[in-house]
């Protein structure tokens, strides 16, 4: 799983998911993502504080107090952290829904292909819909369409098992039960994150 974020702590906190790396010094995040440090130590002797009103620093860089020092803005500012994170995975990958009904049998078969040729993908089902990265783009097909046009769930879901290095995920998935919270409707998301 991708790092998508840094939280520069001395003290572990529980409860966020595993694609937030928690890191004891500033060093050790990558700056081209988003990182929170916490404690007003900590952000004072950063070259980017300012004030103790600013919670944000820079482009990718945040502060918040620890916990011991202001619970409720320590509480309101890492789940605003965590929203910046998802708003910028949002931003970034573009889905396509595949309507099987304006294509021609040549592009269907095209599509067939480029998710065949996809190497250690994860694939997620989500109610009749599954979600197929490709080269930053989510491409999602419905799978009531395709029953409709008298193509069976089982013999698609089957087909997508018996490619390459695919991971079939759906929501019966835990971690997929967490992320669904942050991601909300926007489901096409989480192949990446997986």
């Amino acid at each position: 799983m991708e790092t998508l974020g840094y939280i520069v702590t001395d003290r572990k906190i529980n409860g966020i998911g595993g694609f937030i790396r928690q890191v004891s010094d500033m060093d050790l995040a990558d700056p081209s993502k988003p990182i929170l440090i916490v404690g007003w130590k900590k952000a004072r002797s950063h070259e980017a504080y300012r004030t103790i009103i600013e919670w944000r620093l820079d482009d990718n860089l945040y502060w918040t107090f620890s916990k011991n020092e202001n619970k409720s803005r320590y509480e309101d500012d890492l789940k605003k952290f965590i929203d910046i994170i998802f708003n910028n995975i949002l931003n970034n990958i573009k889905y396509y829904y595949i309507n099987i009904f304006k294509l021609k049998y040549n592009n269907i078969k095209k599509i067939y292909n480029i998710i065949s040729s996809i190497e250690d993908k994860n694939i997620y089902i989500s109610k009749d819909m599954v979600y197929i990265p490709y080269e930053g783009n989510v491409l999602g097909v419905s799978l009531s369409l395709l029953e409709f046009c008298k193509i069976p769930k089982c013999k698609v879901i089957d087909k997508i098992k018996s490619i390459g290095n695919a991971r079939l995920t759906d929501d019966s998935n835990e971690f997929v039960r967490k992320l669904s919270v942050y991601v909300k409707d926007n489901r096409y998301v989480i192949p990446y994150l997986l």
